[in-house]
């Protein structure tokens, strides 16, 4: 049975050790903001993420699996503080999307995101109806 995350389907099981992945790097420059979203990017679920703020003097935000901010009694203004020079781990889950809030940074400064992600499976609608079961 798929999970649904933002209106995606996702089939993967993150601690599947038959589960191919491979890496994925992205840079969030100073006095921007930016969504990441798996699936419409690289057609795929991240399993693992590391985010790391680059900065030595400012702080970041983010907020996993929201395309904007939600504001919570346990985060007030709707996201997670990354303070300066810190790093962030998330791993065994499945991440659809991942907002980064680079504003405070120096346009010279970066977040980064290091992600394990895994390929999201074809499913029967978007196999080629010609293609041989088995085949590749």
């Amino acid at each position: 049975m798929p999970t649904v995350i933002q209106g995606f389907e996702v089939y993967t099981k993150p601690k599947d050790t038959s589960l191919e992945s491979f890496p994925v790097f992205v840079q969030v420059t100073g006095r921007t903001q930016r969504v990441v979203t798996f699936p419409t990017e690289f057609n795929a679920i991240a399993i693992s993420l590391l985010i790391e703020n680059q900065s030595a003097a400012n702080a970041a935000r983010f907020v996993l699996n929201r395309n904007h901010p939600i504001t919570t009694p346990s985060t007030p203004d709707g996201t997670i503080n990354l303070n300066p020079s810190q790093f962030r781990t998330f791993d065994s889950m499945n991440i659809v999307s991942v907002y980064i809030d680079a504003t405070a940074l120096l346009g010279t400064e970066t977040v980064d995101l290091f992600c394990q992600v895994a390929p999201l499976p074809k499913t029967d609608r978007q196999k080629d109806p010609g293609q041989k079961v088995g085949s590749l």
